[in-house]
């Protein structure tokens, strides 16, 4: 079964960053993980982007998207209803610590179903569902038009995932589409390591070129990501 996914995005003030983080792997993030109905959880550390990027991506300015960008928490559950239902195991516990988690700043989340799975070429070193990869990048975005979701998804399955299953260090990657959030559309890119001067997995995207010879737009043209999406990074916790 696919793994339903909620992130979020947030930001911590400096001078309170070494505290919250030693509480929130300590104590939260533990107890997040033992939820009956929760599947795995993994905090990501984001690495800031070198440089200005390609000048066509857009991104929202609208003011009521928290702009946060420093850690990105996935946690996957089987089903929507594990974040929804009554009396649901994760507002308990985010009830239980609201004051502590009440210092993440800029904060955000979304909630994602799988819309499909492409397995790269270290599939079996974490096979789908059973943990947060070790380093991972996550986008979310919005389209315009109903004809730009009909491009987008041709994209994806005429040029992008014919790459997935030989972009180097790749385990899986997938499409997802939200139920609650400002994004429609998300993708989680899952690799087994990020290395040191790596920014963004784009290069090993283009790296994989199979000669997909896409004749539509480039999907930078008609998407709108979220603030200073996509975000890459590597996993914090679990150690």
């Amino acid at each position: 079964m696919a793994d339903v996914i909620r992130a979020e995005w947030f930001d911590i003030d400096d001078a309170k960053r070494d505290d919250f983080i030693n509480w929130y792997h300590g104590t939260y993030l533990p107890e997040l993980q033992a939820q009956i109905g929760v599947n795995w959880v993994g905090n990501y550390a984001i690495v800031a982007p070198k440089g200005k990027g390609n000048p066509r991506k857009m991104e929202t300015d609208d003011p009521a998207v928290p702009p946060g960008r420093d850690f990105v928490v996935l946690t996957a559950a089987p089903t929507v209803s594990v974040y929804f239902q009554k009396n649901n195991v994760i507002e308990a516990l985010e009830a239980k610590f609201a004051a502590e988690l009440g210092q993440r700043e800029n904060y955000r989340e979304a909630i994602f179903v799988e819309e499909e799975s492409v397995p790269g070429p270290e599939c079996r070193a974490l096979p789908s569902g059973t943990g947060a990869p070790p380093a991972m990048q996550l986008g979310n975005y919005n389209t315009v038009t109903p004809e730009d979701d009909l491009e987008l998804a041709r994209w994806y399955r005429q040029e992008r995932f014919p790459r997935l299953s030989v972009t180097q260090g790749m385990i899986q990657g997938r499409k997802l589409l939200s139920v609650a959030g400002w994004p429609k559309h998300g993708v989680l890119w899952e690799f087994i390591s990020m290395e040191e001067e790596e920014d963004s997995f784009e290069p090993r995207f283009a790296a994989a070129d199979r000669a997909e010879n896409w004749q539509g737009r480039h999907v930078l043209e008609y998407v709108v990501h979220g603030p200073y999406g996509p975000h890459a990074g590597r996993r914090i916790w679990p150690e």
